[in-house]
């Protein structure tokens, strides 16, 4: 695909190392097949998108208040209304050092900005957060995916605190004594972690409480699959978005 206007490369100090884990993933992942609210969305495989010069990038916007984001690269609107608790599909943006912005147009000012060096064959997960600093303040966090073909036994989750507070959460499969999740801040994410197969409903509590501010029934973490989600709203009402991720084998390597 064309590069988007106002894209400009930038090299790294330990460009080398960034390289190699592209090429990494790129011999191992196929496509990704996702699954939202919003329905079921596939990306090609990473070597092809690396042999383009792109990566993949997706976008969550997290923000409460119905009202749409827009995500900018550049000079360029990547992507366009993208309504609260949805996923966008990921889509190929060029393999550079990106300054992405909410705003809502061209002249706009920008709400929250981040700049992120994507790796080419890469997949990345913008999420769009409210701040602490008002209602009309914003957050921007560039996630590095890390897809991968997981093993049939095991699934793959990892969480976002995305509602300004001063609580830690933690994160349960309700009946489950182990928090998947313990002690995550607002705007952090918690990483992966690999974990057994199972079923239930989810919850989340504050730090080292009982009390559950928001549950998502009949959540299902299937071997071979890695999942997303995502704390939004605000105190008192607290919600979770979901993604679902499947990695096929590149048929290549």
């Amino acid at each position: 695909m064309s590069k988007l206007r106002g894209f400009r490369a930038a090299m790294l100090t330990g460009g080398a190392v960034v390289l190699t884990a592209a090429c990494n993933e790129s011999r191992d992942t196929g496509t990704v097949t996702s699954k939202t609210d919003g329905g079921t969305s596939s990306a090609p495989a990473a070597e092809a998108v690396e042999e383009r010069d792109a990566a993949l990038v997706r976008v969550v916007n997290a923000v409460p208040g119905g009202q749409p984001v827009n995500i900018w690269a550049g000079d360029s609107a990547a992507f366009r209304s993208v309504a609260y608790k949805k996923a966008t599909a990921y889509r190929e943006i060029p393999d550079n050092m990106f300054n992405f912005q909410i705003k809502a147009s061209a002249g706009g000012e920008a709400l929250a900005e981040n700049r992120e060096n994507l790796k080419d064959g890469g997949h990345y997960t913008i999420v769009a957060l409210p701040d602490q600093g008002g209602a009309d303040k914003r957050n921007l966090r560039v996630l590095d995916d890390e897809q991968k073909p997981m093993a049939a036994d095991k699934a793959r989750v990892r969480f976002i605190n995305g509602v300004p507070s001063d609580v830690d959460v933690d994160v349960f499969l309700r009946g489950r004594e182990d928090a998947l999740f313990d002690g995550v801040n607002f705007k952090s994410e918690a990483g992966w972690n690999d974990v057994d197969p199972a079923s239930g409903t989810l919850q989340v509590r504050p730090d080292n409480k009982n009390t559950v501010l928001a549950t998502l029934g009949n959540v299902k973490l299937e071997g071979g699959k890695s999942y997303t989600f995502v704390l939004s709203g605000a105190p008192g009402k607290y919600e979770l978005i979901r993604i679902e991720d499947t990695v096929a084998e590149d048929p290549s390597s």
